[in-house]
């Protein structure tokens, strides 16, 4: 036994919180696969989620909602453009500011991706009844904003 045992205080819920992020992310890649939507990973998600909910929206106002730097935001929305989901175009009211909007084909992503939300939901509370998902949702939003606020 090591002399510094003593002094960590831990267990393995962050090692937990990783693989469920890693198990989630092939749930996720699996099912775009199953849907044959190609070009987007589980990284896009958050981006075309946000399109989905506005009409258009300034790749700074994306950074900010999903809680990424500015370039990772653009790198990922040239990719959308790419595979023709999105478009940007001049801000009109401000010419340093670039909106991005869905396209069509970025439109029809959407049914495909409620269908994948809700099966990485119901996946998740297998087993876990309401109260205990609260409970749970309580305590995650506790550990986000005690990690937030260093």
């Amino acid at each position: 036994m090591s002399k510094y045992n003593h002094l960590m205080k831990t267990d393995n819920t962050f090692y937990l919180i990783s693989q469920i992020k890693e198990l989630s992310t092939s749930l996720i890649e699996k099912e775009l696969k199953k849907n044959n939507i190609e070009g987007i990973s589980s990284s896009h998600g958050n981006i075309i989620h946000v399109l989905i909910n506005k009409n258009e929206i300034s790749m700074t106002d994306i950074a900010n909602s999903i809680k990424r730097d500015r370039s990772t935001v653009t790198t990922l929305v040239k990719k959308l453009q790419k595979h023709g989901y999105v478009a940007m175009k001049k801000n009109e009211k401000d010419s340093r500011s670039t909106l991005v909007y869905l396209t069509e084909k970025g439109k029809e992503l959407s049914p495909s991706f409620e269908k994948i939300s809700n099966i990485l939901f119901e996946t998740s509370k297998i087993g876990i009844d309401e109260d205990e998902w609260q409970t749970f949702r309580k305590i995650l939003l506790q550990l986000h904003d005690n990690l937030s606020s260093k």
